[in-house]
């Protein structure tokens, strides 16, 4: 925010890049709980094509040494001539690849949410790269954490970020010994001026990133930024699939519902806690399984206080199709369950109807197995408790069909 309001001010009164010497300074209020910040108020005189505009962010983002100023000579260019020179857009865009890899690379040090508490990680990464993803690292692990660097401590509560300065010799201890310090250290929140406006490097992945994803670890990290369809912009976070990642037997459902986009973790609401009920009847373990959706954000109505699940449609599951299918690749299950009409539409490229398919074992393209039944939450909505015991022990059964078929 700094840089971006200086650089204003010296645009409009067209000051020349050779005349400034950027540097960073911090100052005593910059890890205070709270306090105020004082910029230059000047309007935006330049139109930068939103492409561009990405690529400054990451180029901000990174460690080049002389970045605030090649920042500034490319806005002194766009201010000349109307456009970006295409030896900044060249020079940019390598640095963005490389900023956008060193992402990749943090995020996949996250561990998953279904480790609650807290968790301590330790990075060597730069403090303006750091920054750039603490909106992101929030919505990948929702359960606490603290990461830990040379130059910035922050830590994520589950609901809110503190930021503090590094602390003393972070290699000499283990994390659970510095996590008391770290949360001491951290005393910078979001009324602090310096930490309002940071500026976001998103990753967006394209289908072609998601096909040539080497891990799931790496899949997640890719899959915090997703914007494959428009379900992104009112979803809290992507839900990514979460289980051991050598995990014999893979459950695919339809989408997240309020529950689980709180909480970052598929099947934790009621349909989840149901399922785990049924598996474990089955003879299952939840911790031996891997357990996804077919669409990665809730698609919901607001209706006052509550948001109402409503069913994804074919652009939607479409859109989402090559993540269901990097999981099974990066898995190779033995058995998938397709857990009702839209897990097992968007598995077998073709329309299904559960009652007619479910309770027997076939072959899939890749040569597993597959097997189809109904979602959790429809015995939920079952209206006669008789119908819900039928129904539920079919269920176990088709589970236990499942699990008898990985011997």
């Amino acid at each position: 925010m700094g840089w971006r309001s200086l650089s204003r001010d010296f645009l409009n009164r067209q000051v020349a890049a050779s005349a400034i010497h950027w540097s960073t300074q911090e100052t005593d209020s910059l890890y205070a709980p709270q306090s105020k910040r004082i910029l230059p108020n000047a309007p935006s005189s330049l139109k930068i094509p939103r492409s561009f505009g990405r690529l400054m962010s990451s180029v901000f983002a990174s460690s080049t040494p002389d970045r605030f100023d090649r920042l500034y000579r490319a806005l002194a260019h766009i201010q000349h001539s109307g456009e970006p020179s295409r030896t900044d857009l060249q020079d940019f865009e390598q640095i963005a690849e490389n900023v956008r890899e060193q992402i990749l690379a943090l995020r996949s040090t996250f561990p998953e949410n279904r480790l609650k508490d807290w968790q301590v990680i330790k990075t060597d990464y730069e403090p303006q790269l750091i920054d750039s993803q603490i909106g992101p690292l929030g919505r990948l692990r929702t359960a606490p954490w603290v990461l830990l660097s040379d130059s910035r401590t922050l830590c994520w509560d589950g609901q809110d970020y503190r930021i503090g300065p590094a602390l003393p010799d972070i290699t000499a201890s283990s994390g659970t010994d510095l996590l008391p310090q770290a949360l001491q250290i951290a005393t910078a929140t979001r009324a602090n001026a310096y930490w309002q406006g940071l500026g976001t490097v998103h990753v967006t992945p394209t289908s072609a990133d998601i096909e040539q994803s080497p891990s799931l670890t790496a899949l997640r990290a890719l899959a915090t930024d997703c914007s494959l369809c428009d379900l992104c912009h009112h979803a809290t976070r992507t839900v990514f699939g979460e289980g051991p990642q050598n995990a014999d037997i893979l459950f695919v459902g339809e989408q997240p519902g309020d529950q689980e986009d709180l909480q970052g973790r598929p099947f934790v609401g009621p349909a989840g806690q149901l399922f785990d009920k049924a598996f474990e009847e089955a003879r299952g373990q939840r911790h031996e399984a891997w357990v996804s959706n077919a669409v990665k954000h809730f698609k919901f109505i607001q209706k006052g206080n509550r948001r109402i699940h409503q069913k994804p449609g074919s652009v939607e599951v479409n859109a989402c199709s090559p993540w269901i299918s990097a999981e099974r690749r990066l898995l190779q299950p033995k058995v998938t369950v397709m857990l009702g009409v839209t897990g097992a539409s968007a598995l077998l490229g073709r329309p299904v109807t559960v009652s007619r398919e479910r309770s027997r074992l076939f072959k899939l393209e890749d040569g597993s197995l597959g097997l189809v039944t109904v979602h959790p939450s429809y015995l939920l909505r079952l209206p006669d408790e008789d119908a819900k015991t039928r129904e539920y022990i079919k269920f176990v059964a088709d589970l236990r069909m499942a699990i008898s078929a990985l011997a």
